[in-house]
């Protein structure tokens, strides 16, 4: 049975096509050039100090966290939700802060957040209540 010229075509440019797939997806990629300019080195070893300020801030509350008892003299309960309401707008505000980032570009998303965190730290140093540390640590950093 002998199909028709329409359908032979066919067929055999889906076949090219599988080919062609198949020899691009078996081979690496091989650039002349970096693709990033050279400045990928830069931006994983900001990512990293990124990370270690934001999460070494977070988790060496628990240094802290007798001292902080003491001098509010609060039950642990009460101080742990410093650091509670930290992570949540921290996880919660991503969304927010990709949408800011794709309308105003990264820098100033991160200057904007870098102000906003030594803004936190440097007012909860003047707490007087554990709620004033619960704006100023856990909303504003």
């Amino acid at each position: 049975m002998k199909l028709p010229a329409r359908q032979q075509s066919e067929m055999s440019e889906r076949s090219r096509m599988t080919q062609k797939n198949s020899k691009l997806c078996a081979r690496a990629n091989v650039y002349t050039q970096v693709p990033d300019g050279g400045w990928g080195w830069a931006v994983a070893v900001s990512f990293f100090f990124v990370e270690v300020f934001t999460y070494g801030i977070i988790k060496s509350f628990g240094v802290f966290f007798n001292d902080l008892m003491d001098s509010f003299d609060e039950s642990n309960s009460k101080i742990s939700w410093i650091i509670s309401i930290c992570v949540f707008v921290l996880t919660f505000t991503a969304p927010l802060s990709t949408v800011l980032s794709n309308r105003f570009g990264h820098r100033l998303v991160v200057m904007a957040g870098g102000l906003l965190i030594s803004l936190g730290m440097i007012t909860a140093s003047f707490s007087q209540r554990v709620y004033h540390m619960y704006i100023s640590i856990g909303v504003i950093s």
